[in-house]
């Protein structure tokens, strides 16, 4: 393409963008969020023409009231906030007070959503230029965590982990104040006895124990206290989050979570085996656990191996993916070993019964690396499973032919 016939090119793509992001169909906005996505980077366009036209194309998309669209255009605009010159600093700035401004606003769902994206975006992107705003996030972020639509809460406890990730490496003066402050609030918060004030908690709760470092190890116990009290929540939400938290709790102190909790846990991780819905949640779970806490996992493994078994079955399969018990059947390999050697015979027949998988395929490899007694006999069925997939895929074919 020519000098001259690119700027022509450049002038019709931005009509176009222009008319993806005005339609009223979700799949034309979404289409040119992404096309914009693709330009960011694009060293063709003009810098100052990005920071202008395409601002006002994801601001369309972050202003309006379709909520599909605003993840990725929240996503292109912090690509845009990536350090540069005062022209993105000046970009930071407008929109960080737009979405604080948002954030406490009448409760428009659509306006609270783009709010907690975009700072969650700047935060991750622009983290020097966001720094000075932290205080205000902080203090902001849980009318967002305690709303009452669960992809707000969600998205808010993503910002506190990004601001989290800020201070973390600065200020520690400031880093132990806003983390006296943010658990305080969620330990307050536990108090008023809805579920958008737990389940806000509880994710903030999360994200000091990833995120806190040597800060929560005076509030563990707490902590623990605070995770097993809600574990029989009615609300889904709670339960989930629940179970997340077990594995930050056992990883946050291997040795303490061991001695001191990790039987309670697990006879409540094993009962969530027993249940469809959270069965999945609780394989990854204690597979996490097991990372944690490595040999002293043992003790549960006959519990638990009578429930990788059962989720391997024939009709957990048509229920859904079974790749989370090979995600916890990978890391109890890796957690203890040549221990697992007695359960493999009752355990290979169900796993190659499975369809292959790459969560398959790194299951049988941590097996037969931790575990060497069954390597030979992983190796000689994987052959034979391999060997069989040409010819079933060629039985396939001339059956459609026919």
């Amino acid at each position: 393409m020519s000098a001259e016939q690119f700027p022509r090119f450049i002038d019709t793509l931005n009509q176009r963008i222009m008319n993806l992001i005005q339609s009223q169909e979700t799949y034309d906005k979404m289409g040119g969020v992404y096309i914009i996505d693709a330009l960011v980077d694009f060293e063709g366009v003009e810098p100052a023409l990005k920071y202008t036209r395409f601002q006002q194309y994801i601001s369309i998309i972050l202003r309006g009231k379709d909520l599909t669209p605003m993840q990725p255009a929240a996503v292109v605009l912090g690509k845009l906030c990536k350090p540069g010159g005062s022209l993105i600093s000046d970009l930071v700035d407008a929109e960080m007070h737009t979405a604080l401004e948002w954030l406490q606003s009448d409760r428009v769902e659509e306006r609270r959503y783009s709010a907690v994206l975009v700072l969650r975006e700047l935060a991750r992107n622009a983290p020097t230029l966001m720094y000075p705003y932290v205080g205000f996030v902080f203090d902001q972020i849980w009318i967002g965590l305690r709303d009452p639509r669960h992809r707000i809460r969600t998205t808010s406890s993503e910002t506190v982990s990004a601001c989290f990730k800020i201070i973390r490496e600065r200020d520690q003066e400031m880093k132990q104040e806003w983390m006296d402050k943010m658990y305080n609030e969620a330990v307050k918060g536990l108090k008023t006895n809805t579920v958008e004030y737990i389940h806000a908690s509880l994710l903030v709760l999360k994200e000091l124990l990833e995120q806190g470092g040597m800060y929560m190890q005076d509030h563990y116990d707490e902590a623990c206290d605070i995770v097993f009290r809600h574990k029989d929540a009615r609300d889904p939400a709670i339960r989930k989050t629940v179970i997340f938290l077990i594995p930050d709790l056992a990883n946050y102190a291997p040795t303490e979570f061991g001695e001191k909790y990790l039987h309670k846990f697990m006879v409540y991780l094993s009962g969530m085996l027993k249940k469809e819905k959270e069965r999945n949640d609780a394989f990854l779970a204690i597979g996490n656990v097991a990372n944690s806490v490595k040999s002293s996992i043992a003790p549960y493994l006959d519990g638990v191996l009578l429930y990788v078994r059962e989720g391997l079955s024939v009709q957990s399969r048509k229920r859904g993916s079974v790749d989370p018990v090979f995600d916890c059947i990978s890391r109890l390999a890796v957690a203890v070993g040549q221990t697992l050697s007695k359960y493999m015979e009752a355990l290979l027949d169900p796993i190659f019964a499975c369809e292959l998988t790459p969560k398959l395929t790194q299951a049988l490899v941590d097996m037969a690396f931790y575990i060497p007694p069954v390597k030979g006999t992983i190796q000689e069925r994987l052959l034979n499973m391999l060997s069989k997939i040409p010819r079933i895929r060629l039985f396939t074919s001339e059956a459609r032919r026919r």
